[in-house]
């Protein structure tokens, strides 16, 4: 595999967009939300544009991801690679967070109320941090970058997406997982899901006594066990 994280996931949507990509549960909300890569592309493109239009993020820049295990982690990772940004476990100019407000980017700080369809606070948030699910919806679900990152470019930490691409093993299955999907544990699930046309189950906050019949239910292959 070659190109770019972006590639990789563009050629999934025109590969297989209509079926399931990401299937996400919260056991704790009872929220259950299924994308299609299709779908997953227009939240990516809107939250692009967001990025580049309304924070003026540039290629180059790092972006920090502080939310649990979440449809939203995945659709903001592709984002930041689309307009040629990187991911960092570390410390991002710009930052996404959740309703803890766990952290902040040293230019700018978004929030996302992690309610269902992405929807907005319900109440005031902190100064100098602005709702994601408030802004999203004004932008378009087209983005072309002004400066598209290369295979060289960095990804993830001190990862090139070459080097993250060629880490990830395809994975054709649909496989469960409670684990982060860009969190290090995760990317490579992610990324090996993406590459080999296989789909995600994720599970928030997951009931054990309700394993077993999601696993049926949603036609896992495997579950992915925590490392």
């Amino acid at each position: 595999m070659t190109g770019t994280l972006p590639d990789l996931f563009a050629a999934a949507v025109r590969r297989d967009g209509a079926n399931p990509f990401l299937t996400y549960y919260d056991d704790t909300s009872g929220e259950r939300i299924e994308l299609s890569a299709v779908t997953t592309a227009n939240w990516v493109s809107k939250t692009a544009n967001l990025l580049v239009d309304e924070y003026d993020l540039e290629s180059g820049e790092t972006v920090a991801l502080g939310l649990p295990p979440h449809w939203l982690g995945v659709v903001w990772a592709l984002s930041a690679w689309s307009a040629g940004a990187a991911v960092t476990t570390g410390e991002g100019s710009l930052a996404i967070t959740g309703p803890d407000f766990g952290v902040r980017g040293s230019r700018e700080t978004i929030a996302s109320a992690l309610l269902p369809l992405g929807g907005r606070f319900r109440e005031p948030l902190p100064d100098g941090v602005h709702d994601y699910g408030a802004e999203v919806y004004n932008h378009p679900d087209l983005f072309v970058p002004f400066d598209p990152p290369t295979p060289g470019s960095p990804a993830y930490d001190e990862k090139t997406h070459a080097e993250v691409i060629e880490a990830a093993t395809p994975i054709t299955d649909r496989v469960l997982t409670t684990v982060d999907l860009v969190s290090p544990d995760g990317l490579g699930t992610l990324v090996g899901v993406v590459a080999g046309g296989g789909s995600i189950v994720l599970c928030r906050n997951l009931d054990p006594t309700k394993l077993d019949r999601r696993i049926a239910d949603e036609k896992v292959d495997r579950v992915l066990e925590e490392s």
